[in-house]
């Protein structure tokens, strides 16, 4: 099994996950209508089918594929969600720059850098049940692991697993904050959408359907 990636794979695994949230795209509007505008698919299907539609090859370079898809998401949304994303994505792209390949054993450091970054855009505490709170379990979940299979296995586990031990807790960030009690006994969309992009990424069945 592989022990490194690069930027074609980031690339097929774009398209996997973009296919996935156009899918879902209803579903993503239903469930961000509890406590939001209610679009939240609508802005996932908007830039999903901007990658979807990016159909030149992708070349090795890690860095160039994460800045890529950055650029993309810049270009067609201006939503809080999305200028969360692009900011991972260029932190990715600026802590690989000149790499032709990543190693998997390297990949929670780098989404540590990441999610370092969306914090401080984001302003949200971990805690706060946010798709954050996923973001760093998944960063928990593949520290020590080398191979894509450990690593698909892992990230996925941490995906359902946040979504399921953040449902009965309130919700601190968005308007649901206004009233946090709302929030409890649900899924925050952001966290939904994590776990289907992960299915997608590591070719798994979603936890959320």
């Amino acid at each position: 099994m592989s022990k490194s990636f690069n930027g074609k794979d980031i690339g097929a695994a774009a398209q996997r996950v973009a296919e996935a949230f156009v899918a879902n795209t209803e579903r993503f509007n239903k469930l961000d209508a509890a406590g939001g505008d209610g679009d939240m698919g609508t802005t996932l299907s908007t830039v999903s089918k901007a990658i979807l539609a990016d159909i030149a090859p992708y070349g090795d370079d890690v860095s160039e594929a994460f800045m890529r898809l950055a650029k993309i998401i810049s270009k067609h949304s201006g939503s809080s969600l999305s200028a969360v994303m692009m900011t991972g994505l260029m932190t990715l792209s600026m802590k690989t720059k000149g790499q032709k390949c990543a190693d998997y054993l390297d990949l929670d450091a780098l989404l540590a850098e990441a999610l370092t970054a969306m914090r401080q855009r984001s302003k949200a505490q971990l805690g706060s049940k946010t798709v954050l709170d996923g973001v760093h379990a998944i960063s928990q979940a593949v520290k020590g692991l080398e191979d894509a299979h450990q690593v698909a296995r892992a990230a996925h586990g941490a995906a359902a697993e946040t979504l399921t031990a953040f449902r009965d807790k309130p919700a601190i960030m968005g308007r649901l904050r206004l009233e946090p009690s709302k929030g409890v006994g649900s899924d925050d969309p952001g966290m939904v959408a994590l776990d289907v992009g992960v299915a997608a990424m590591t070719h798994s069945a979603p936890t959320y359907t």
